[in-house]
């Protein structure tokens, strides 16, 4: 029988030479923090005005509204004649057939003729380092739209139908443009949703046009007012293109496409 004095070997830590119980840790994950603060980071640079990354997008979206929004007056201006061809046909003196020939055919064709050349000599324009090709869309739209004012001050069918064939020039020289900047603005894969947006503007322009141009005949308003109602804010937003878009730098979009999928395929 054991002494009650004596000392328990049961009890804990009897042993004055045993180790103490050893602490516990809680372990926190290393990269918990480390998460936290590259998520803020990552907003805050989403976030920086002069980020720029930012920059670049912030231009790209107002290029292409610009862009946009000269489509649908260039094409508005291409159909500003052919709902009051009677209104101008009796102010120049034909009779039926003439105002279908002259009108109807020789105008037309002349605004297509040149058109089709002017696509050519500018498109190549574009590929060379002559303008910026945000200067020579706006000096394009500026002398079609120039043209298209010219227009309603314009009192012979001589006059009518050189305004109307430089017109014609405007719209084809800035057909090569849209696709060359667009193209360097936006990566391939962003391409197709931008020439559609922009192409919905061809429509929407014809569409508008029409409209301006019949609403004012059916009311008796003079056959040349729709040109001026079209051409000044066209002529605005040309000199809006020159002044305030940036040219963007040529194959840019590849490079950064290529350089994105090498980074890609190296990690």
């Amino acid at each position: 029988m054991k002494d009650a004095g004596a000392e328990d070997d049961s009890t804990p830590n009897s042993n004055p030479t045993a180790p103490p119980p050893a602490p516990t840790l809680l372990l926190i994950p290393a990269d918990a923090d480390a998460g936290a603060g590259s998520d803020a980071d990552a907003d805050a640079e989403k976030n920086n005005p002069n980020n720029p990354k930012n920059k670049n997008n912030s231009q790209r979206l107002y290029t292409i509204k610009l862009y946009s929004l000269t489509t649908i007056l260039l094409f508005a201006d291409q159909n500003l004649l052919a709902p009051n061809l009677s209104a101008a046909a009796a102010e120049f003196g034909f009779d039926n057939s003439e105002k279908d020939q002259k009108l109807g055919g020789d105008i037309a064709l002349a605004f297509f003729l040149l058109g089709a050349p002017a696509a050519f000599v500018i498109g190549c324009a574009a590929d060379t380092d002559i303008l910026r090709r945000s200067t020579l869309f706006g000096l394009t739209v500026l002398l079609g739209e120039s043209a298209c004012l010219m227009t309603y001050f314009t009192s012979s069918y001589t006059g009518l139908y050189v305004t109307r064939a430089l017109t014609g020039f405007s719209i084809g020289g800035a057909l090569p443009l849209l696709s060359s900047v667009l193209g360097d603005w936006f990566p391939p894969e962003s391409r197709s949703g931008v020439m559609a947006t922009v192409g919905v503007g061809t429509g929407v322009g014809t569409a508008l046009g029409q409209s301006i141009a019949g609403y004012m005949g059916a009311r008796g308003y003079n056959w040349r007012l729709p040109f001026l109602v079209v051409s000044i804010p066209a002529l605005v937003i040309g000199v809006l293109v020159i002044c305030t878009v940036e040219d963007p730098v040529r194959g840019g979009s590849e490079a950064a496409a290529l350089s994105a999928s090498v980074s890609s395929t190296s990690v």
